[in-house]
C-alpha cells in the first residue's frame, strides 16, 4: 500500500513540476484578455491559450509584453513589410491586406436610420452605444455592416484630423483612419487590433520588439 501511495505521489509530483516547467518556459500558457480590442474574435475577460512553439505569422493573434504587461494583438506585417492605412482600410506593401477574420469599426447613423435598421433587423441593437445630438454611434462587425448594406455608414477621421498621440509616437500628422506607409524594421512586428477604433497598438505605441514575443494564440 505504502508503495502504491509513494508511485502516486511521485507521478503527482513530476506532473506539477511538468506544468510549471511548461508555463515558465513559455510552451503552453494562459493569458486573460483586459480590453475589447480584439472584439468580436475575443471577448473581454475571455481566457486564451498560447504557446512559443508556434510560428507567429501574419493574421495571427499573439500575445506580447508592452509595459512589462501581456497584450494581444493582431500581427499584421513583420520585417520589411510595408504598412499603411487608407481612409480605415489597411494595405501591405502596397495591397489592400487580405484578412480570414472579422474586424470592427464604429458606425454612425442618424436617429431614424437606425430606427429603421432595428426594425428591419438589419442590425442589433448592442451595448457599444451612445447618442449625440441627432445620431448614434455603435460598434458594428464589418462584414455584418457590408452584407446590410450599410458599410459606408462606417466613422472615419478625414485626412486633416490630427491625432496627438499618434503625432508623438510617430513625428507625422497622421491618425488611426490614414495612417504611414510605414516600413516595418528587424527583428519587430506591426500590430492592430480586430476593434479598429478600439485599440491601443502599433498605430499608438509603435513597433514591437520579436523579443517581446510570449506566444501565438492556438
Amino acid at each position: 500500500m505504502k508503495k502504491v501511495i509513494f508511485i502516486c505521489a511521485g507521478f503527482f509530483l513530476l506532473l506539477v513540476c511538468s506544468w510549471i516547467g511548461i508555463r515558465i518556459f513559455g510552451i503552453f500558457n494562459t493569458y486573460r484578455n483586459v480590453s475589447s480590442a480584439n472584439e468580436p474574435n475575443i471577448a473581454i475577460n475571455q481566457i486564451v491559450m498560447a504557446s512559443n512553439l508556434k510560428e507567429a505569422k501574419k493574421g495571427s493573434l499573439i500575445v506580447v509584453k508592452v509595459g512589462g504587461v501581456p497584450c494581444i494583438y493582431r500581427l499584421c506585417a513583420v520585417e520589411g513589410d510595408q504598412i499603411e492605412i487608407k481612409k480605415g482600410d489597411a494595405y501591405l506593401n502596397g495591397k489592400i491586406m487580405l484578412q480570414n477574420y472579422d474586424t470592427k469599426h464604429n458606425y454612425n447613423f442618424s436617429n431614424q436610420v437606425y430606427d429603421k435598421l432595428i426594425s428591419s433587423g438589419k442590425i442589433k441593437a448592442g451595448e457599444n452605444i451612445y447618442a449625440m445630438a441627432d445620431e448614434v454611434h455603435l460598434e458594428l462587425v464589418d462584414a455584418e455592416a457590408k452584407k446590410a448594406g450599410i458599410y459606408q455608414h462606417r466613422q472615419l477621421a478625414m485626412l486633416a484630423y490630427l491625432d496627438e498621440n499618434i503625432e508623438k509616437q510617430w513625428q507625422n500628422r497622421w491618425n488611426a483612419d490614414n495612417f504611414g506607409p510605414v516600413l516595418v524594421p528587424k527583428d519587430s512586428f506591426f500590430v492592430l487590433g480586430d476593434n479598429r477604433n478600439n485599440a491601443r497598438d502599433s498605430r499608438y505605441i509603435g513597433f514591437i520588439k520579436k523579443s517581446d514575443l510570449l506566444g501565438v494564440v492556438l
